[in-house]
């Protein structure tokens, strides 16, 4: 029922001064429109420089041993310092768009700090799959919902 009176109220401001609601209403608008903008440059920013930040992996028993067979590469292409990576691996089988990984069972992360144009490679275990595999090597891994913390 307030919203009802609040409405009148506002509907008979409207009627008895037009130009001044008219010109309350402006700045309203402009202000709104600036702090939506701004809002809207961090997040386009902050997506730029996520996306600078290059993580990939490879099924590697040269580089790893069994146990950790996956070969992770952590790149800083921004021009920021960053404290923390987390992400979670897909795996697909050749000519399949399934996922085998088990989603959200494990997320990996590396906290070294990289400054810019630095890079860190470590081998991590698979993911859980949802079935048994024969051919490891021929599955193909990447990386999805990455997430960067920059200092």
């Amino acid at each position: 029922m307030k919203w009802v009176i609040a409405i009148a109220l506002l509907l008979s401001l409207f009627l008895l001064f037009p130009k001044k609601m008219l010109g309350g209403l402006g700045v309203l608008v402009l202000m709104g429109s600036a702090i939506g903008g701004f809002f809207y440059y961090q997040d386009w920013s902050n997506k730029k420089i996520n996306e600078a930040v290059s993580v990939t992996v490879s099924y590697s028993l040269a580089d790893c041993d069994v146990s950790s067979p996956l070969k992770i590469m952590v790149e800083n292409g921004s021009d920021k310092t960053i404290t923390l990576v987390e992400w979670n691996i897909s795996a697909h089988q050749v000519g399949f768009s399934g996922d085998l990984a088990v989603p959200g069972y494990q997320i990996y992360s590396q906290n070294k700090i990289l400054k810019p144009s630095e890079r860190w490679v470590g081998c991590v275990r698979l993911p859980k799959l949802v079935r048994e595999v024969n051919a490891l090597s021929q599955l193909l891994f990447s990386i999805k919902d990455k997430d960067v913390v920059f200092e």
